[in-house]
């Protein structure tokens, strides 16, 4: 069962989902600057799953709070499925909205809220959206279906193990159909099986719904499910070759 595309209007096939040209980010100013990422240069297309590698400090965060329009880089530029999202002119006039509508997140711990059910945490993030309260629970309930996770949509997170918590994530993620999910260490809280279960489940995504998925991981022990792998080193950012399979 597949609930539905991640978004009704298909693009192009040539156009990335997710561009970056050039991009760096750099604080401070003077001698006191420092560089977290120096033009970085990458495109994903739809229904791939990328990793983004590096050590804690190479910059991954940043490119990843840059890509889901959280920051806005010092120069260069961001492209979402071909419309320019930074710089003093964006193709994009409201960026907070487009991030709610077309951007999925979904972070290392779930901070699902406590005292709603599973599927009124993913209830939320729709209503949020002026969605009306029936389509919202017909769709958080197709997701949670969808991930596995229905028998338990009446469950507070409390009541829910790890994994089945970070499912809830990422249908919550998933809500609104993003074309793109930004993932930030979502398995570092997880057992070695948890982990590459839900690293399953990101691969399905992208392969069954034409999602994008960058996930910032330090598991290695998982990349052979992902279609590409990217490092960061230093703010520098490079492609990496595949492990064997």
């Amino acid at each position: 069962m597949t609930p539905g595309g991640p978004a009704p209007d298909r693009p192009d096939a040539t156009v990335f989902a997710l561009e970056l040209r050039g991009v760096s980010k750099i604080y401070g100013s003077g001698d006191t600057a420092v560089t977290a990422v120096a033009q970085a240069s990458t495109g994903l297309r739809a229904g791939e799953m990328v990793a983004l590698l590096g050590p804690s400090g190479s910059g991954k965060s940043t490119l990843l709070l840059m890509a889901g329009l959280l920051e806005q880089p010092t120069r260069g530029e961001v492209r979402l499925r071909g419309l320019r999202a930074s710089g003093p002119a964006p193709d994009i006039a409201d960026l907070r909205a487009f991030r709610r509508s077309a951007l999925g997140f979904v972070f290392q711990k779930p901070n699902l809220v406590p005292f709603l059910s599973a599927l009124q945490n993913v209830q939320l993030a729709l209503e949020i959206d002026d969605q009306p309260p029936a389509a919202a629970r017909q769709r958080a309930d197709e997701l949670l279906r969808y991930l596995d996770v229905g028998h338990r949509r009446h469950n507070r997170p409390d009541q829910l193990s790890g994994g089945e918590q970070q499912r809830v994530a990422i249908a919550r993620a998933l809500a609104n159909r993003p074309f793109l999910v930004l993932a930030d260490e979502p398995t570092a809280a997880l057992d070695s099986s948890r982990a590459r279960q839900a690293m399953r489940l990101f691969r399905q995504l992208a392969h069954e719904l034409r999602t994008t998925v960058l996930v910032v991981t330090h598991d290695h022990r998982s990349l052979d499910l992902f279609d590409r792998v990217l490092e960061m080193n230093d703010g520098h950012l490079e492609e990496r070759a595949l492990p064997p399979a």
